[in-house]
């Protein structure tokens, strides 16, 4: 019985319940599971589940092509070259047989899957365990001509797919440009790596020019999504095969290492990653990515301060961690590697990016603010939302998007609506980008606007973390003087709930670890906070969730909250000044001190 499923993959994100708009379970037979109950057959599921089959049997030969590098056990090569040598003879079939014609009129075409993109991930998986079995061969030994022709035929298949979207799309910063380069590197480095063909350095010239078009300064991926940075930045360090770290220009090297910064940069105490814009808010094949990305960033240099996030990982991977990240050591030759130096975590803003990480010194409580441009096609509306992370989870996450097939992606997870920030009457934000007009790392002091999320209104948010508090406040003022609805919303990701009290409310947001947060909401305009039933994190988009929806109708509206972490314990806070530049908040603790907090915009 053959190991490879003979048929073409679709689309992986089509592999998700159009009832609860999660993720499916993985298969049983025929039948397509999701966790709430729901049993679905037939397509567009088939065809999905098919990726995520053909992946993971590129997964199994690269864990058994590296073990038999590591220890030489024949029973692993013997298994990498039964997945290697019926994928020949299938591909062979398959690229005979021209496009896939299951993909949709926007996809780049792939051949065994529907989009070029899945080709080129799992091209790499392919090429890799060819490369690792490579590392044994005795001199007279070859590789089969089955093998090699898949090879050939996949270069084939790739450098079609990147003609037709870098010049005739002419879209070269596209991230599946670094995804195309990386699979075309490493094919041909399989073939070179049986002496099938010489070595070819344009191949790696084209990583760099992907990675000098499609990296801002600050090093961010321009998409400005943790997700896309993520799976753009493991394609760069999978395609640099073999390369002699000393060798890498100058200018790649700084870009290299900016990206890497931006993981523990903006990791929240625990070592998660707020999943910004699209992405998955906790998925088990992201994980493996992270890994991956540690475990080669590693190999470049000193990567001490990826500590955190990678255990974090490790955590989440648990007994579904395989041990394939852990046997890719010497992935760019046996020089010696000290390119990259990560910088440790602390407060920072992001130019180009826009986003602000406010971080507690001892690294007990993070806030991030999105205060840059939209994103393009993975972004949200979702200009000036806060997001809360604690030393034990998440209390106010960025909640990510489930599969895109789930019509909560845009119906719910990409709007206004599903973050941490204010609507107007209702209405989602438009593609708005916004501005920091105060920022001072050294006193954790930051204030971004914007005047386009919304036409005719200024939406201004500030922040202070110091001492255990986070004060923040959000303004938002109509040009036209006009009367609307304005709504702040609280989007926890914990067990929450609201208590009325006077002028004033208070918010609890409990851990599943213990932690608590506790906030203290108050305003200069007449307003409602309402406590609901609404969703969570993309993760489980059927969940119910407490969330909160503070409401002013006017012309002007002022939320003030303060956040309060680590057992400092609030009896009342109160605005006792507000200016044009400033808010200053009076807050009275149970032990009777008090203390005053001045907020600029």
């Amino acid at each position: 019985m053959s190991l490879v499923p003979l048929r073409r993959g679709g689309w992986w994100h089509d592999y998700v319940c159009p009832t609860h708009g999660m993720e499916l379970e993985p298969a049983i037979g025929s039948i397509y599971p999701c966790s709430r109950g729901c049993q679905l057959q037939g397509e567009p599921f088939d065809a999905a589940w098919t990726v995520y089959l053909h992946q993971g049997l590129a997964r199994e030969a690269r864990l058994h092509a590296h073990r038999y590098r590591v220890s030489g056990e024949e029973l692993d090569r013997h298994r990498a070259l039964q997945i290697l040598t019926e994928y020949a003879l299938f591909y062979a079939d398959v690229a005979s047989s021209g496009w896939n014609e299951g993909s949709e009129a926007w996809m780049l075409q792939g051949k065994l899957f529907s989009q070029a993109l899945s080709e080129a991930q799992w091209a790499v998986g392919i090429a890799d365990s060819v490369i690792a079995l490579a590392a044994r061969r005795t001199s007279d030994e070859e590789l089969a001509p089955q093998i090699d022709a898949m090879l050939v035929g996949l270069i084939d298949t790739i450098e079609q797919a990147r003609h037709i979207l870098v010049v005739e799309r002419d879209d070269l910063r596209s991230n599946y440009t670094a995804w195309l380069d990386a699979s075309r590197r490493l094919l041909h480095l399989a073939r070179v790596a049986w002496n099938l063909a010489a070595p070819d350095d344009t191949l790696e010239t084209r990583v760099y020019e992907h990675m000098r078009v499609a990296v801002f300064d600050d090093g961010w991926e321009w998409e400005g999504s943790t997700y896309y940075h993520v799976f753009v930045l493991r394609a760069y360090l999978l395609a640099l095969r073999g390369i002699d770290p000393r060798s890498i220009p100058t200018d790649i090297v700084a870009i290299l290492s900016k990206m890497v910064d931006i993981l523990p940069a903006i990791a929240a105490p625990d070592g998660r990653l707020p999943i910004i814009h699209d992405g998955p808010y906790d998925r088990l094949a992201m994980h493996r990515e992270v890994l991956e990305i540690a475990m080669l960033a590693g190999q470049l240099g000193d990567s001490a301060a990826l500590g955190p996030v990678q255990r974090w990982v490790r955590e989440r991977l648990d007994d579904q961690h395989d041990g394939l990240e852990d046997l890719l050591d010497g992935w760019f030759g046996d020089a010696p590697a000290a390119v990259l130096s990560t910088a440790e975590p602390a407060t920072i803003h992001f130019a180009d990016a826009g986003f602000v990480v406010l971080r507690e010194p001892r690294e007990r409580f993070t806030a991030v603010l999105d205060a840059g441009p939209h994103g393009g096609a993975h972004g949200h509306f979702d200009k000036l939302a806060l997001y809360l992370y604690g030393e034990n989870g998440p209390w106010q996450p960025a909640p990510g998007v489930p599969p895109y097939a789930s019509p909560l992606r845009h119906g719910h997870y990409a709007r206004t609506l599903a973050h941490p920030t204010v609507r107007i009457d209702g209405h989602d934000q438009a593609e708005a980008s916004a501005s920091i007009t105060h920022w001072d790392a050294a006193s954790g002091t930051v204030s971004a606007t914007s005047t386009d999320a919304y036409d005719g209104f200024t939406l201004t948010r500030s922040l202070v973390l110091n001492e255990g508090i986070l004060a923040d406040v959000f303004r938002v003022t109509s040009e036209d003087h006009s009367e609307h609805e304005i709504t702040l919303a609280l989007r926890p990701a914990v067990k929450f709930t609201i208590q009325a009290l006077d002028a004033t409310w208070k918010s609890t947001w409990q851990a599943s670890a213990g932690s608590q947060l506790v906030g203290v909401h108050l305003s200069t305009y007449r307003s409602t906070l309402v406590e609901s039933a609404g969703r969570g994190p993309s993760d489980d988009p059927a969940a119910l969730q407490a969330v909160g929806d503070w409401t002013c109708t006017g012309d002007v509206a002022e939320f003030v909250s303060l956040y309060f972490f680590d057992g400092i314990a609030p009896r009342s806070a109160s605005v006792i000044d507000s200016t044009a530049t400033t808010t200053t908040l009076l807050v009275e603790f149970t032990d009777g001190h008090t203390r005053n907090i001045e907020v600029s915009r």
